[in-house]
């Protein structure tokens, strides 16, 4: 492990890419920024890609929306509405550049998200993409809508 984030998984990769470009096949690097992080409390915590303060520190705006999880379907169907989901974009492009979850099952629901900064998805396109419901990682593409409805509005399953 060269240094942060201190994670088995990216040790791995870190010894995978190291081993790779020594033996001269490639010339890989690791972006950080899109490797995630989980802690395990109840509820879970779960974040990937920059967080609003960072990213405004840097580029002088961006725009964020959170999503409590007791508007999330699943969360009220398990009886554990705990929690919240952030999404950070780019206002000028509204590509997602973080996403920080507080919920039961973070650490699942995080992936999606990882996914999402990795590609430099819009959240027009996330919210383009189909969700199984009922499910807490619809809870993602929620967040994304809040940027263009009041999601406390909504009945379940709109686009």
């Amino acid at each position: 492990m060269i240094g942060p984030p201190h994670l088995e998984t990216v040790a791995a990769k870190e010894g995978h890419i190291a081993a790779s470009n020594a033996l001269g096949a490639s010339s890989e690097t690791i972006d950080y920024n899109v490797v995630p992080h989980a802690v395990f409390t109840s509820p879970q915590v779960a974040s990937v890609g920059m967080t609003e303060e960072a990213y405004a520190s840097v580029h002088n705006v961006c725009a964020c929306r959170s999503v409590e999880m007791r508007y999330v379907p699943k969360a009220r169907a398990i009886n554990d509405t705990r929690g919240l989901i952030k999404i950070t974009i780019d206002p000028n492009t509204t590509q997602i550049v973080g996403v920080h979850i507080l919920a039961p099952l973070a650490a699942e629901m995080i992936h999606e998200a990882v996914l999402a900064v990795k590609n430099e998805m819009t959240i027009d396109e996330l919210i383009d993409t189909v969700h199984v419901f009922p499910t807490l990682s619809e809870g993602i593409k929620m967040a994304a809508q809040a940027f263009r409805r009041d999601i406390t509005k909504m009945s379940c399953c709109v686009e």
